[in-house]
């Protein structure tokens, strides 16, 4: 059986893109985030917060890190957040699949573009 935690269409304004023309202000970014248990997941039968992985607080955590991020590239922002969230989880048993997704960028009738990092 899979036991996995999705976190869906968190948005967080980043200063994100390769041309200057980007770098001037903050853009809408939406982060997917999957955790999948590999071990079994007490939570499920304690209902007991400490036995898991709590949302609020791992989506704290990625709002102070990325408070003042920049990137050039989606790809480069993707690795970070799979590589914070890996620290922060510092169980290499609960494996990771992260995509963020830009919304509206400049680029004539694209209305977003994703990269995505994975364990699977």
């Amino acid at each position: 059986m899979i036991k996995q935690l999705n976190i869906t269409n968190y948005e967080m304004y980043v200063i994100l893109g390769n041309d200057d023309s980007e770098k001037h202000k903050k853009r809408k970014v939406i982060i997917n985030i999957c955790l999948r248990f590999s071990k079994k997941n007490k939570a499920c039968c304690a209902d007991d917060i400490d036995e898991t992985i709590c949302y609020a607080k791992l989506i704290n955590f990625l709002d102070t890190r990325l408070r003042n991020a920049k990137f050039n590239l989606l790809e480069r922002m993707t690795q970070f957040l799979y590589d914070e969230i890996s620290s922060y989880l510092g169980d290499s048993s609960i494996l990771k699949r992260i995509e963020v997704i830009k919304t509206a960028p400049p680029i004539d009738n694209l209305g977003s573009a994703s990269f995505i990092c994975s364990d699977w």
